[in-house]
């Protein structure tokens, strides 16, 4: 109800005054509230601005996109040339670190303006439930169970690191379970009571490994011997990497298009299909070593040979399975990854509508 009131208002101002060129006229339009304390509670800065036009104005939103941010303003007519004020609160608690906040303000006539606040929020001391908020079991705790390498590049180590905790009052021992050929684990066998540890994992893929693509590691802890509530889930990307070749760009991958787009699809209908092209845009011949698109329903293939000479192309037969598919709006993304040394790894968004 109040909603539709304040509409009212609007429009029966807009009806007595007309439609003007109003314009407010910040003192100033940003704010720095420099080092404050994240729990220090809210800190609030005003803004002061005036009306320039000839006719009033009416401010009827002020807002941020984040949650930590608000404002605070009337809604009476400010009149010509008269100043009014709008007080902005922003609250640190949980964003440590710099910080800078816009806010969108709108009078009734359609003027707009933005207001931007910034400063430094100082991190508070954390409890241990708050660092290490994944309960494993038998007084483990962790940061996190999911960790990325990122890219892995043939011939190169990438390393990622779980921190753990012992929140029990005995000493815990540790073990692992699963063992993958490239990677290599190193960890403490023991952590005593109230002790903070950091495990450790290396992906090391040789350089001759024909292995490209999508990684994905499930690892399962054992904590006194017991497995832990949760395993360590750990993925990445592997791509081609020959370090002598990292500057070159001999061999340079294109795509005729970066999206496919199937449209609206029935899905009663049978395997439905689109063609990418792919150029070697350089002067030595380009290695495809990987399509990879894993959505079911989905599915890419090449062509021809995988290698691409100079100046040449390949065609990527996209197809999609509407019966497969799930009902309304979906999107998968196909994975093209080459032996191009500055563009490793092509994404190429696919997308469909199916419809009953």
């Amino acid at each position: 109800m109040k909603r539709f009131m304040n509409i009212a208002v609007i429009a029966l101002f807009t009806l007595v005054y007309g439609v003007s060129d109003a314009k407010i006229i910040f003192e100033n339009n940003s704010h720095n509230f420099g080092e404050i304390a994240e729990d220090g509670g809210s800190v609030e800065h005003i803004f002061r601005f005036r009306n320039d036009a000839k006719e009033p104005i009416v401010v009827v939103s002020a807002y941020s996109s984040c949650g930590c941010t608000r404002a605070e303003f009337s809604r009476k007519p400010v009149m010509p040339d008269s100043v009014a004020t709008i007080k902005v609160v922003f609250n640190p608690l949980n964003y440590p670190g710099a910080f800078a906040r816009k806010l969108f303000v709108a009078t009734a006539d359609g003027a707009k303006e933005e207001l931007l606040i910034s400063g430094k929020v100082r991190p508070r001391k954390r409890s241990l439930e708050e660092r290490y908020p994944i309960d494993l079991g038998e007084g483990l705790c962790a940061a996190t169970n999911a960790h990325s390498f990122g890219f892995v590049e043939h011939g190169r180590a990438k390393q990622s690191v779980f921190e753990i905790v012992n929140t029990s009052s005995r000493r815990v021992s540790l073990s692992v379970v699963e063992s993958y050929p490239e990677l290599e684990f190193y960890y403490p066998a023991t952590i005593g009571a109230g002790e903070e540890a950091v495990l450790n994992f290396v992906c090391m893929l040789p350089d001759d490994s024909a292995k490209y693509g999508s990684l994905d590691y499930v690892v399962t802890l054992l904590a006194n011997g017991q497995k832990t509530r949760y395993p360590l889930i750990i993925n990445g990307l592997a791509i081609d990497f020959r370090g002598e070749n990292r500057n070159n760009t001999a061999q340079m991958i294109a795509v005729s298009e970066k999206s496919i787009k199937f449209g609206a699809v029935k899905c009663a209908h049978t395997k439905r299909a689109r063609v990418l092209e792919l150029y070697n845009t350089g002067t030595r011949p380009l290695a495809i070593r990987k399509l990879e698109l894993n959505g079911e329903g989905f599915g890419a293939t090449m062509r021809g040979d995988s290698t691409i000479e100079a100046g040449g192309k390949r065609e990527i037969l996209i197809e999609i399975e509407p019966s497969r598919l799930p009902f309304g709006a979906v999107v998968e993304k196909l994975r093209i990854i080459s032996d191009d040394p500055k563009m490793p790894v092509v994404t190429i968004r696919v997308s469909a509508i199916v419809e009953r």
